[in-house]
């Protein structure tokens, strides 16, 4: 079976506002439109971008043959990858672009399961598993769209987690938030029953 062009497994990436376990509805939604699962992927300066960019023009060409680069050239249609990474706080000389679903996407570990293939990500520990830092990469889906604005975009099919990253949204564990009373008694567990 030949390689669809539009499919393509991105370069690592830091992951920037996951809704992966549950949908999220538009802030303004249109009637009719359904919620989605959503994320931003951010690649740092100097990732190869080439295949998705080929994916992109590949589905705009599709769309509109022969007139697609002309458009892009105008500013007559979107183009996905925004290099205002920096304003957003993502860091100099980054890109990024936003990927969204109706769908799930699959999300897995790089470890191997039982089977041999990446292991699945439970559906209860995705949130916390892939937050908005932690590093990913992600099979998109290149597409042309042509309703109130014309543009490419990416669909989000399935997300690898590949690593630990630095907490974007600055959300700092419990126990790294207060000091532990070294002065109180521990908790007497065998009163509970849990020891």
């Amino acid at each position: 079976m030949a390689k669809d062009p539009l499919l393509v497994i991105t370069p690592p990436a830091t992951l920037s506002f996951p809704h992966l376990a549950t949908a999220q509805q538009p802030k303004t939604p249109k009637p009719g439109q359904k919620p989605k699962f959503s994320a931003a992927l951010v690649f740092d300066a100097g990732a190869n971008l080439a295949e998705l960019m080929i994916a992109a023009m590949a589905a705009g060409e599709k769309r509109w043959p022969g007139k697609f680069a002309d458009m892009l050239k105008v500013g007559a249609v979107k183009w996905p990858f925004h290099k205002d990474g920096e304003f957003k706080g993502y860091g100099p000389n980054t890109t990024y672009f936003n990927a969204r679903n109706e769908d799930r996407p699959g999300c897995v570990y790089s470890h191997a399961g039982p089977d041999g293939k990446p292991a699945i990500i439970p559906v209860e520990k995705i949130k916390e598993e892939l937050y908005p830092g932690c590093k990913v990469r992600a099979q998109v889906r290149a597409f042309a769209y042509d309703n109130e604005s014309k543009g490419v975009s990416f669909s989000l099919n399935n997300i690898q987690k590949i690593g630990e990253g630095a907490r974007l949204d600055n959300r700092q564990a419990a126990e790294d938030a207060f000091e532990a009373d070294l002065s109180a008694p521990l908790a007497d567990l065998t009163k509970l029953g849990l020891a």
